[in-house]
């Protein structure tokens, strides 16, 4: 029981919302066809998520409430909304406007299945937790990828030049931090 209280924390509570949110963003991102202003409301439910974002990592430094299961929870949540949001901007199907590019896209989620596939690796070969702590430029790239998906959906307010320097500073600095990651990790090996 103790346990499970230790979860129930509540900065867990707010991560464990933002997963709740996506539902309704990725709803308002698949009705801007049919009616524009669904993107504006996209873009608050985003800002919406960003903004709870720091609020839990806050509370849990300013409350001393940072456990395990937040370590995995909050990360977890913020790669489910930039890659279920970069899927969807992608699309032509789903997404009219200016459309993330699909090399951004490939960029982004390599990283994602890279640095996962490589934690799993190292920990079933050499069966022992590697230390992964979010660094800066670890928070930077989440940062310049969410800036990137709020650029894609006012797209229509900003010029295809500026999109393209932003897609290629967010592939810039996501790369660093793959190579970044990986040299941190083997470090520990």
């Amino acid at each position: 029981m103790h346990a499970v209280n230790k979860c129930l924390t509540l900065p867990n509570l707010i991560s464990f919302a933002r997963i709740c949110f996506i539902p309704p963003f990725v709803i308002c991102l698949i009705q801007v066809q049919h009616h524009n202003f669904y993107r504006y409301i996209a873009l608050g439910v985003l800002v919406a998520i960003g903004l709870s974002d720091v609020l839990d990592g806050y509370l849990a430094r300013k409350r001393g409430q940072i456990t395990t299961f937040g370590k995995y929870l909050d990360p977890t949540a913020d790669k489910l909304l930039l890659l279920i949001a970069c899927f969807l901007l992608s699309s032509d199907k789903l997404w009219s406007g200016p459309r993330f590019p699909v090399w951004v896209l490939v960029v982004i989620v390599s990283r994602e299945m890279f640095f996962s596939l490589g934690m799993l690796a190292v920990f079933v070969s050499i069966k022992r937790k590697i230390k992964w702590q979010p660094n800066k430029l670890g928070k930077l790239t989440t940062f310049l990828q969410l800036m990137a998906i709020i650029a894609v959906l006012l797209g229509n307010h900003i010029s295809v030049n500026t999109l393209a320097v932003l897609w290629c500073v967010v592939v810039a600095v996501t790369l660093l931090s793959a190579v970044n990651y990986t040299y941190l990790c083997v470090r520990q090996l």
